[in-house]
Parts: C-alpha cells; sequence; structure tokens
C-alpha cells in the first residue's frame, strides 16, 4: 500500500519508510544495557540565558551563559552541569570566581552549603560537533545555503549550552545572538531586543534543554493568526507560494486541536521554519518548529503529496511534549504517540473517518514491520544505551496504535475529556504514563490497569489465525494466537474480537473474549451470513489472518459499509485464486466512487494472486485518473516478470504528472527483471523531483533487478555530492546487486559519511552483505561515532553478522519467487476449466470447519 506517510519526523529514523522483515526479531537490549532511571536534581535551575556570538567561518560560538539555581539538597556542595566540547575560559558564582573541575564532558561547580540561591555565569567557546549546526555550500553542493540551526532533542543541548541536559528539568530562557550582517535569527518564545544583527529571544514560561532552539539565516517570512495567536513561517527566499500552499491549513489545525483537547494553543507565538539539510523531518521546539527542506511543496508534489501530516505531527507536540514533557525517555511515548495520533486526527477531520483508518493500517504495518523483523520491547522500556534507541516505531506508531484502541475502548466523549483533564493537571509539568491512565480513568469509570499492562508495559502484540464457517445454523469462529512468546512477549493476549455478522442488510455485532491460544467458538446464527467483518473497528494491535467461504469474502468486498470492511475482504481474498474472486477485486479496482485505498488493496489482492486474468485487471487500471490507485496498480504490476508487464510500466517510468506514480513505476519496471529495463532506469536516475523519490524509485528498480550491469550506476550514487535520498538508496541497492568485496569495500569507505541517516543505511546495507570481514572496520566505528543511532545499528549488525550464506538465500528465495508466479497462473488456468465444467468451489475458500454446536469458551 501506499505510505500515507511520507516525511521524516522529530527524532524517528524508522520514519523514512524502511521496512524490516524476514530476519527473526531479536531483543531490544544488548547484554550489559543499563536500567535508566532519573538523574538527581540537587540543584533547580530556574532560568538559563546566554550570550553567544556565532563564529560562522569556524564553525564555531563564543558565548556566556548565566544559570539561575536554587538549591534543593540542603547537603549538596556541587552543582553538575552537562557540558561536552567546551574550552571553559572562566567560572563565576554570583560574580565571584568558583571552584570547579571539568572533564570535556561535565562542568562541576562547587557551591558553599549556606548558598540557596546563586548566578552562574560560564563563559566558554566551542565547535560544536552535535547540537548546533554550521552549513555552507562546497565544490559538491553548491547551491546549500549558509545556515546555523541547532538539534537538541534527545541530549545535545549540552554540546553547546551549559545545562542540565533532562527532560524532567524545565526552566525559563534568554538566548541573545550574534549572526552575520544580513541574517535573521529565530529563538523560542519572544523577540525582545534586535539592534543590528543581534536579536534576543525570551521565553518567559519553563520549558527543557531539548526544547530549546537557535536558526540563523537568509529567509522570507510569512504571518498569519489563528484566534489571536500570531503565526509565522519562516521559508527560504523564492519559495513564498509554495509555502502558502504547504502551510495553508496549520490555522485551522491549531484552532482544532485546541477545541479537541479543550485546551488552547499554549503559548504566546508559532513559528515554523523550513532549514536545509536538517537531520529529522521536523522538530518542535517550545513554539518555534524547525523542518527539513522537504516540507515545501511544489505543484507538481502537491498533486498527490501533503505535509498536513508532518505539521500536524509537530504542532501537537506544543501540546504533548512542550506543555506536558515526558518524565524521562523511557516514557517518550508520551511525547511521540500522541503527535504521531494528532496526525491521524487531523487526517478524521480534514478528508474523513476512512483516511483516518486507512493511516491507522499504514502505522500498523510500519510498527509490525519492525517488531516482526528487527526486535519487540514494551513501549514503556527502561534498558537502552542511549535514548535516542527508543526513537523507533514502537514509540511512533505503537504508542499511536495504542491511542486508537483506548478512543474504541472508552469512547471519543470520554477519551477526549480524559485528555483535556490530562493536559490541565499536569500543565508546564512532566509526566509518565500513569497520570495518563488515570485522567483516563476519571473520565470513563473504566478500570484501565490491564489495557496499559499489556499495550505499554508488555512486548509484543498478537498473530491471529481466524476461520469462519457457517453450518446448521451455528457461526464457527477459532481463533489461534501463533506469536511467539519469548523477550517479554505474552503467550495468550487478552483481548475482544469483534464479529459484525450481516445479513438481509442487517448488522449484529458479536463480542468474543480471547484469553487462550486457541480457542473456539459457536456463534448462534439461524441464517447464513451474508458476509462477517472481523475487527471492523481494528480493535486488536497485531497481525491477524482470516480465512473465510469465498462468497463471504466477495460480498464483504462488494458491500461492506466501511472502507475498512472492504480491503479487509480484499486482503483476505489475496489468497484465493479462483475467477469470481479476481473478477471482484477487478469490479473494485475498477471503481472510481470507491475509497482510493480500497483500490490500492484490491490492487495489492491481484498482485498476489497474479495470473493472466489478473494481470488483466490490473493492466486495464494503469492510466486510472486517481494517482494514488495509479500509483498502487503500477506496484502491483512489478510482480509480474514479463515483457507485457514492462510494456505497460515503462511509459509511466518515462513519465507521470506525479512525480510519486513516476517513482513507483520505475520501481516496478526494475522488478519486471526485464533486461532492457535498466536503460529506462538510468535514463530516469538523475531526474530532479520533490525529495528526489524519482531517483531513489529508479535505483531501488535497479536492486530489485539484480544485475550486476547496474552496480557502476549504483556505486558512482553513493558518493557526496549525489542528492541525500538517492544516495541512501543507492547505498541500500549495493548489497543486491554487487559482489560481497566490492560492496563491502565500497560501504566501509562510507562509514565517516557526515550524514547520520546515511551511516544507519551503510552499516545495515553491511549486514546485509554478511560478510564477517567488515567486523574490523565496524568495531573502529563503533568506538568513535557520535551519534547513537549510528551506535546501536553497528552493534546489531556485529551481533548478526555470521557465516557467508547470504548469497545462496537470495538465490533460493529469487527461485522461490519464480515458482509462485508459475504456480498461479497453473491456479488460473486450472480455475478457469473448473469454472467452464461448473466445478468451481464459489461458497468456500476455507478449509471446512464443522460448527460446534456449544456455549462459547471463555
Amino acid at each position: 500500500m501506499p505510505n500515507h506517510r511520507l516525511h521524516d519526523r522529530c527524532g524517528c529514523g524508522a520514519a523514512r519508510g524502511v521496512i524490516e522483515r524476514g530476519a527473526s526479531a531479536r531483543p531490544f537490549a544488548f547484554a550489559g544495557t543499563p536500567r535508566n532511571f532519573e538523574r538527581d536534581r540537587p540543584f533547580s535551575i530556574e532560568h538559563l540565558a546566554a550570550k553567544i556570538d556565532l563564529d560562522v567561518p569556524n564553525k564555531s560560538i563564543r558565548a556566556t551563559a548565566t544559570l539561575t539555581v536554587r538549591r534543593v539538597d540542603a547537603s549538596a556542595a556541587e552543582i553538575d552541569l552537562d557540558a561536552v566540547g567546551f574550552t571553559i575560559e572562566s567560572v563565576k558564582v554570583d560574580g565571584k570566581t568558583a571552584e570547579h573541575r571539568y572533564d570535556g564532558r561535565s562542568l562541576v561547580i562547587s557551591l558553599a552549603k549556606n548558598v540557596h540561591n546563586a548566578t552562574i555565569d560560564v563563559a566558554y567557546r566551542a565547535t560544536p560537533r552535535r547540537g548546533l549546526y554550521f552549513l555552507e555550500p562546497d565544490e559538491h553542493v553548491p547551491d546549500r545555503p549558509k545556515q546555523v540551526w541547532s538539534q537538541c532533542q534527545e541530549e545535545d543541548a549540552r554540546h553547546w549550552l551549559p545545562c542540565h541536559d533532562k527532560p524532567h528539568v524545565k526552566m525559563t530562557t534568554e538566548i541573545t545572538v550574534t549572526a552575520p550582517s544580513g541574517w535573521r535569527v529565530l529563538g523560542n518564545g519572544e523577540l525582545t531586543a534586535e539592534k543590528g544583527s543581534t536579536f534576543t529571544w525570551t521565553m518567559r514560561e519553563p520549558h527543557p534543554s531539548y526544547l530549546l532552539t537557535l536558526v540563523a539565516g537568509e529567509f522570507s517570512v510569512l504571518e498569519g493568526d489563528a484566534d489571536g495567536i500570531p503565526l509565522s513561517y519562516w521559508v527560504p527566499k523564492g519559495r513564498e507560494d509554495d509555502a502558502k500552499k504547504t502551510f495553508e491549513k496549520t490555522p485551522e489545525m491549531v484552532k482544532h486541536f485546541g477545541k479537541l483537547v479543550g485546551v488552547k494553543y499554549p503559548w504566546n507565538k508559532y513559528a515554523q521554519i523550513v532549514v536545509s539539510d536538517f537531520i529529522f523531518g521536523g522538530m518542535e521546539n517550545t513554539t518555534a518548529t524547525t523542518l527539513y527542506e522537504h516540507t515545501l511543496l511544489d505543484a507538481r508534489a502537491r498533486i498527490d503529496i501533503t505535509s498536513d501530516d508532518l505539521i500536524a505531527h509537530e504542532l501537537a507536540h506544543q501540546w504533548f511534549g512542550d506543555f506536558v514533557t515526558c518524565r524521562d525517555w523511557s516514557e517518550g511515548w508520551l511525547n511521540e504517540g500522541f503527535a504521531t495520533y494528532f496526525e491521524h486526527v487531523w487526517r478524521e477531520k480534514d478528508l474523513g473517518h476512512d483516511e483516518y483508518e486507512y493511516g491507522l493500517l499504514s502505522d500498523l504495518e510500519g510498527y509490525t514491520s519492525e517488531a516482526s523483523g528487527r526486535y519487540r520491547r514494551a513501549i514503556v522500556c527502561q534498558d537502552y544505551d542511549s535514548p535516542l534507541d527508543l526513537f523507533d516505531r514502537h514509540l511512533y506508531e505503537k504508542g499511536g496504535l495504542v491511542l486508537h484502541m483506548l478512543r474504541t475502548e472508552i469512547g471519543d466523549d470520554a477519551f477526549y475529556r480524559g485528555i483535556g483533564s490530562y493536559l490541565n493537571a499536569n500543565a508546564k509539568s512532566i509526566v509518565e504514563t500513569r497520570d495518563l491512565m488515570r485522567s483516563l480513568e476519571k473520565a470513563s469509570g473504566k478500570s484501565l490497569g490491564k489495557f496499559f499492562e499489556q499495550w505499554v508495559y508488555r512486548a509484543g502484540h498478537p498473530e491471529l489465525e481466524i476461520t469462519l464457517a457457517w453450518d446448521d445454523g451455528v457461526l464457527a469462529c477459532d481463533v489461534k494466537q501463533t506469536q511467539g512468546a519469548t523477550d517479554g512477549v505474552p503467550n495468550a493476549f487478552d483481548l475482544v474480537l469483534t464479529l459484525d455478522v450481516v445479513s438481509g442488510g442487517t448488522t449484529e455485532r458479536k463480542k468474543l473474549s480471547i484469553t487462550q491460544r486457541a480457542e473456539a467458538f459457536a456463534v448462534p446464527c439461524a441464517k447464513r451470513p451474508d458476509f462477517v467483518v472481523v475487527d471492523g473497528d481494528m480493535r486488536v494491535l497485531g497481525e491477524v489472518t482470516l480465512k473465510a467461504p469465498g462468497d463471504m469474502l466477495r460480498n464483504q468486498l462488494k458491500n461492506g459499509r466501511s472502507a475498512r470492511a472492504r480491503w479487509l475482504a480484499a486482503h483476505a481474498l489475496s489468497r484465493v485464486d479462483d475467477p469470481p474472486t479476481i473478477e471482484a477485486l477487478s469490479d473494485r479496482l475498477k471503481d472510481e466512487k470507491e475509497f482510493w485505498g480500497t483500490r490500492v488493496e484490491a490492487a495489492g489482492a491481484l498482485a498476489r494472486i497474479r495470473g493472466s486474468d489478473a494481470y488483466a485487471a490490473l493492466a486495464s487500471q494503469a492510466k486510472t485518473k486517481h494517482p494514488k490507485v495509479r500509483r498502487g496498480v503500477v506496484a502491483a504490476l512489478g510482480a509480474f516478470k514479463t515483457q507485457d508487464a514492462f510494456d505497460v510500466i515503462k511509459p509511466i517510468a518515462l513519465g507521470d504528472e506525479s512525480y510519486l506514480v513516476q517513482s513507483d513505476a520505475a520501481r516496478a519496471l526494475g522488478k519486471t527483471k526485464q533486461p532492457q529495463a535498466l536503460d529506462v532506469l538510468v535514463d530516469v536516475v538523475d531526474r530532479k523531483s520533490w525529495a528526489d523519490v524519482i531517483s531513489v524509485g529508479a535505483l531501488d528498480g535497479m536492486a530489485a533487478m539484480r544485475d550486476d550491469r547496474a552496480v557502476p550506476h549504483v556505486v558512482a550514487r553513493t558518493r557526496y555530492g549525489h542528492p541525500t535520498r538517492a544516495r541512501r538508496a543507492a547505498i541500500g541497492a549495493l548489497p543486491k546487486i554487487a559482489g560481497d568485496r566490492r560492496a563491502r569495500e565500497t560501504l566501509e569507505d562510507l562509514l565517516d559519511d557526515r550524514d547520520p541517516y546515511l551511516r544507519v543505511d551503510v552499516v545495515r546495507a553491511l549486514g546485509e552483505v554478511g560478510d564477517p570481514k567488515a567486523r574490523p572496520a565496524l568495531r573502529t566505528k563503533l568506538d568513535s561515532d557520535l551519534d547513537p543511532r549510528v551506535r546501536r545499528r553497528i552493534r546489531e549488525a556485529l551481533r548478526d553478522l555470521g557465516g557467508d550464506g547470504k548469497r545462496a538465500t537470495d538465490a533460493l528465495r529469487e527461485e522461490i519467487e519464480k515458482l509462485r508466479g508459475e504456480l498461479a497462473e497453473v491456479r488460473a488456468r486450472v480455475g478457469k476449466v473448473e469454472a467452464k465444467s461448473g466445478k468451481s468451489d464459489t461458497k468456500s475458500s476455507a478449509p471446512s470447519v464443522k460448527a460446534k454446536k456449544k456455549p462459547k469458551k471463555r
């Protein structure tokens, strides 16, 4: 399915859409991983003021930080400040030189025990390697602008400001910045002084160090308003028109979120600033979000791309994360889960409930891919080496899905009243999961302890195999939980499974209580249902495989009242390969009045069925009007390894009004594995597009071909100077097309690239190459890399690197894929013969299940 979320987000590398299936999930924590707890706070930091001179040519700062502190621990003799890589020039307490020691990471200052309130002045110089970034053009990237911007999450403020760099410490701030002439500076709160190139931004409400911001450069500033709240949009000069279109829904979002949760936007202003080469998609600094350059959309991108999800995510953080802040990073889902969920809340408001549910489906796929292919962990997790280890699909996607389940469990009214109570009770303070749970319990009158224990404090999710059959007045429903009970995953989840039994235009909801790994239910049902919708509201956060009579599923595909009911039927029908099913899926795909997501799922089902009739149905829709459906169709056509499929996809890969359709067509062209596809992919690989998606699609297509003729094209695009996203795609392609030695040596040379996301991809690719000879280079990099995401990936790669059977495994997978295609074609031919002879079974595609005439088991 096309991913509704095309942007990166704050802190989440996983948001770039990498699906990691195939490997067995490993434990999240490594041997020796510590359990983390809150740090002591013997002194409360009330206020931080900093005067900073930017030395742009030397990528350095000269600064003085003034901290106002209050004693908490009567016995404390020292205050310990985080400060990494500073050259300390002086330290004073209340104007007098103070004893201190500094080891390059911690600045420890002596304070007499009779001192209850003090002012600490630290004068220093720094050339930050993290936290504050200096941009300038070079010979390889001549159009890069000169800019300076900060990125402090999760604990990187310490690289340019002395502070207590944890989310549980909140303080007011004042940042005075002297920038080059002609530049503008954006910071938190209110602009309280401006003189020449010196700007002072004052934040009068307390906030943590990770939400501090400093952005300096040349920008155009557009202004707006939302219920009296000043809005501003800082963008590169020349992109003003794109900015107006991209950000046009921000005022409505501000109003809607405030009304929904019962707390108006809580700050004095809201600014959004677009910078270059930002390391995340966005960062929700208090009152001033920083966004990467791909947020801005040109006219062609706006055909089927929106930045609303990213904008809504970062805006929601102004309540969830900024107004109330997680006490510790182990509770980070209270920031990121809410922001992710409010992406869907906005989609529901703006585009309708079908879009809301389809977005949840995308997030479920994202979360389960990580849980099945990389690791499983509890959402609230204290066992980590670096806080950034936690910024994954469990924190974002699963966290958001849990909020959806809570809303479904207690109802809209209680859910939003509980959220409002949670915000008001903890305003401008720090929170943990129990605060949310108690507020929702109070609003709903329901005990939620079991819910939070199972979904938030335990790892994993249910994997259900459900079989439906009707016989003699009874609807039989067999349920098996097949998830592996390791790494804290429950042997059996406690679930309520809903069955919407539809017969003669009426719907009756049945609720089944699931508590065991295998259960059989007999539901009285006098008349054979037209169809049965399983989990119609998505109450189950997990993977569900449904087997049901084929005619029921086809009825559901045709007559399901919600788009979710219809696409669930399409999923289930992908395992049915008879002519009536192909016809039903084809009809749904062709229906231009149908919700686009259902049509995409029908296309995906036809691709899994394959066969000539399935291909014909897809090919007939290759030029359908809706770009998202067109995208789904060309992606599905890539499943057919034929010249005919190549011929249909080729002109779309060479040109389509949609960047994304052209990108997916290039990707699908490679999957057809036709030798002439390479010439087309080389033709389009360097075409300009939003976020370089066409280049990425072409490089993915080259990877899918597994043709060594593509090696020089791919290797060339791993080099610095090519667009970053294209470089990352090239890195991902290398293990699939290059020999182990060449791939390994090329990738090892990229381990020192400045982009941490790119280094993560390099490490992932080295793991995919599977050459143990990469271990020395990885071990060396593990000792020197400053980015926690890279270090974690290296540790995973070192753990997983084994023998050299990877090439054999790839070859086996290729052979299996080929056999699947041939089998699908044979089945299609047999189905046609049976249909002509009248022997086709149109009643059931599932194994016969005899209904059990007994009360349902609990």
